[in-house]
């Protein structure tokens, strides 16, 4: 065994929302056989286990994870032409500042957001009228290779997106009932635009002034609900009159309604009931049934 598991790892540490409970094993892997290793543990022992990237989209439960987590650090990439195929750990900031520094367009509406390519992908994360899977050609996984249209991209979502996470809270299945998922993204071929260099640091320079305005300055891991166009999970969650409402220290952003922050020591439980609250007074204000984007683990 070359890998370092770590046994009760605190995946606070691995969030951007500081907070959840300890995994009982944790372990960073850097390349396919690593992948295939960690797996092979968690099956040899009988373990449910899950693959992160950033943790930016995650949260994870105070009782913790009772199997493997496996964060994926895999950082390789290459640049064809306007073509970038970057393995699933790096960075998408990385990407972003990649592409702009080659002259190539399309990318822009990335900048400032956290986490990794992989799991950009597997959430079709976007941003100002965009999304990744504009520029998605081709995904490799474990098993097999899929074309941007085998990739099943929705709002948000993706085929690779976890299912630990059905939507709502008394719905999410026990861990150990969850069967792992074996679509695990390793490789991402993104397709950009030629573009012009200064054009397209000015486009950003914009995006990230606008992002500052609206990015409150405390932890959190981006927007709680899927947005329900044309309805804005935000605007609702606002009319409800909850910004600022709070539960111990999680609070809705008074910044941006749809983003919940931890003010220091929030818990899971703070943030899942905050949740709920937001749920049911858009449900009675405006029959709207709002829709996690985060995942739940």
């Amino acid at each position: 065994m070359t890998l370092d598991f770590k046994e009760n790892e605190l995946l606070k540490n691995h969030s951007t929302f500081r907070i959840g409970g300890l995994a009982k094993y944790f372990v960073v892997v850097k390349n396919v056989d690593e992948i295939k290793e960690a797996i092979g543990f968690a099956k040899d022992k009988n373990l449910p286990y899950f693959i992160f990237g950033g943790g930016s989209n995650i949260l994870y439960r105070d009782e913790g994870y009772n199997g493997v987590a496996i964060k994926i650090r895999s950082t390789k990439f290459e640049i064809r032409n306007n073509k970038i195929i970057a393995e699933s750990g790096i960075l998408l900031s990385q990407i972003v500042n990649l592409a702009t520094e080659n002259g190539l367009s399309g990318l822009e509406w990335g900048i400032g957001i956290p986490g990794t390519i992989g799991g950009c992908v597997a959430g079709n994360c976007g941003a100002f009228g965009q999304s990744i899977s504009e520029s998605v050609v081709k995904v490799k996984t474990l098993d097999k290779e899929y074309t941007r249209k085998q990739c099943e991209f929705k709002y948000r979502d993706s085929r690779f997106k976890s299912r630990f996470n059905l939507g709502d809270e008394t719905k999410v299945k026990p861990l150990s009932k969850v069967k792992p998922l074996s679509e695990v993204i390793l490789e991402v071929e993104l397709e950009l635009k030629l573009g012009d260099k200064e054009k397209i640091k000015e486009t950003i320079k914009n995006n990230l002034a606008q992002r500052k305005d609206r990015i409150p300055p405390y932890p959190s891991i981006g927007c709680i609900f899927k947005n329900q166009k044309p309805l804005s999970a935000g605007k609702l969650i606002e009319d409800c009159g909850l910004k600022g409402q709070r539960v111990g220290d999680a609070q809705v952003s008074q910044m941006q309604a749809n983003f919940i922050v931890n003010l220091g020591n929030a818990t899971a439980k703070d943030v899942l009931k905050l949740m709920e609250i937001c749920r049911q007074k858009v449900k009675e204000k405006f029959g709207v049934d709002l829709e996690n984007e985060i995942v739940i683990i």
